[in-house]
């Protein structure tokens, strides 16, 4: 088992998960960092759950951050990647962010920071290696990175990493 209780994973929550949502048990043990937001179209679907149209550049999400340890993690990754409550399932991803200050400033690419969000699956993805068993799998990554660099307590390089093992 990794030890990674000081490591927090900075994850981005905009439906149930937040505050006062249906859900936000399961956000039980992490740390509340403050209200953030995202660029995308809050969206509901078809059961009535929420996710984000990132096409949409102009609008924006109002949603939570949290840093949560890796058991956090996977109780919500059970909950968006298998859940049978939503139409499609959740995949999670990386997201820029913008802490939340005054609400009248510009998002600046300055400001920005990430987290991990969960996004809907909205499109089929390619496996370019053709083999079912090498696909992208960002939790397992995430374990093997914690096993690795257990020592190592700054989201910012698991983010990192994190970007480049989802952009490869």
């Amino acid at each position: 088992m990794i030890n990674n209780n000081n490591f927090p994973i900075k994850v981005f929550v905009f439906g149930t998960l937040r505050k006062g949502g249906r859900l936000d048990y399961y956000m039980g043990g992490s740390k509340y960092l403050g209200k953030y937001y995202t660029k995308g179209q809050l969206m509901k679907s078809e059961l009535g759950s929420a996710y984000i149209n990132f096409n949409d550049k102009k609008a924006i999400t109002l949603g939570e951050v949290y840093f949560m340890d890796l058991q956090g993690l996977l109780r919500i990754d059970h909950l968006e990647s298998t859940s049978r409550e939503f139409p499609k399932g959740y995949d999670l991803d990386i997201t820029p962010i913008w802490k939340i200050e005054d609400k009248d400033k510009k998002i600046s690419l300055e400001d920005v920071e990430y987290a991990f969000i969960y996004k809907r699956r909205n499109e089929p993805q390619k496996i370019i290696s053709g083999d079912w068993i090498q696909r992208k799998k960002p939790v397992d990554e995430i374990i093997k990175y914690l096993h690795d660099k257990d020592t190592i307590n700054n989201c910012k390089y698991l983010i990192e990493h994190m970007r480049l093992y989802l952009n490869q």
